[in-house]
């Protein structure tokens, strides 16, 4: 794999390149979250050179595989959606599964997803991490591990 180096106000990140796709909005394309699986198969659409498309990370659009906002509503998600344009105009596959690394371009990932992440039903979201900070703070607050992770 190929990875680019993208450079976004003295942040460094580093991400698989989909070819021919020119990244507007990194900072959504670089979050460690991955969405809902819409569908378990690619979408097949034709896209303009020049033209911006937003492509829903979060899974939760009735516009698959293009956002109409529903991140946006309270507690539902983390997502935003990934802003890109094509280099040349054509037909594109664009992930519906949400899990690719190469976002928006499908990867293939969707024929090894078997399970549903653990935050899809979520109403609030906590990132977790292995960090002394996070452990401190946890304990601090009254979380207990359980499982592998915190509760309170």
């Amino acid at each position: 794999m190929i990875s680019n180096r993208i450079m976004l106000n003295n942040i460094t990140s580093l991400r698989n390149a989909a070819s021919k796709i020119k990244i507007l909005n990194p900072s959504a394309d670089v979050l460690p979250v991955k969405g809902v699986q819409a569908e378990k198969k690619f979408a097949k659409v034709n896209l303009e050179a020049g033209k911006t498309y937003s492509w829903c990370a979060c899974g939760l659009s009735k516009t698959q595989p293009f956002c109409d906002g529903t991140h946006k509503n309270e507690g539902f998600t983390l997502n935003r959606p990934v802003r890109f344009e094509v280099e040349k105009s054509g037909e594109y596959f664009l992930c519906n599964c949400k899990q690719t690394e190469k976002r928006p371009i499908c990867d293939g990932t969707h024929k090894n997803i078997k399970f549903v992440p653990k935050e899809v039903n979520a109403t609030r979201f906590a990132l977790f991490s292995n960090s002394p900070v996070y452990d401190g703070v946890a304990r601090d607050l009254g979380y207990k591990q359980k499982k592998g992770g915190f509760q309170n």
